[in-house]
């Protein structure tokens, strides 16, 4: 009996990405005056304060890398758009390492428009980068057929 890791071990390498590429660049330039735009994440990405901007690259880039190890591009799009619910989360427990836990914090981001925003900004970015990459992929496979069979 064969084993394959390989659906599940494509989103979770994305979460750990997640986590230790994206959000580590984020708090090693804000280090620990970041505040609620930790949580708010459009803010870091529309609004940098320095070279955060980078930021949606390193988001872009880790889409790029779970998409292009998938099979099929269901599965590359849907993986990408389960990463945002974890982004959200990393998040909350990013702030609650740096700042201490309150759960306050989730009631402010459910009720404000800001927290919507980031929603729809990671979801927006996040699918956008996975049809480019799924469609890039496709192209490249076309590009490959044609070349073996001149």
């Amino acid at each position: 009996m064969k084993i394959k890791f390989r659906l599940p071990g494509n989103l979770l390498l994305g979460i750990f990405l997640i986590y230790f590429l994206f959000f580590g660049f984020i708090c090693n330039i804000y280090l620990k005056s970041i505040g609620l735009d930790l949580i708010f994440l459009y803010r870091v990405i529309f609004f940098p304060k320095s070279d955060s901007y980078l930021s949606i690259f390193i988001l872009m880039f880790i889409v790029f890398i779970i998409t292009i190890r998938e099979y099929f591009y269901e599965y590359a799009i849907r993986n990408s758009i389960w990463l945002v619910p974890f982004i959200l989360l990393m998040s909350w427990i990013w702030h609650w390492i740096i700042y201490g836990f309150n759960f306050f914090i989730i009631v402010i981001f459910f009720t404000s428009i800001e927290g919507y925003l980031t929603i729809l900004l990671l979801l927006g970015v996040n699918v956008f980068t996975s049809l480019l990459t799924s469609f890039v992929k496709y192209k490249y496979k076309e590009y490959i057929g044609k070349s073996i069979t001149k």
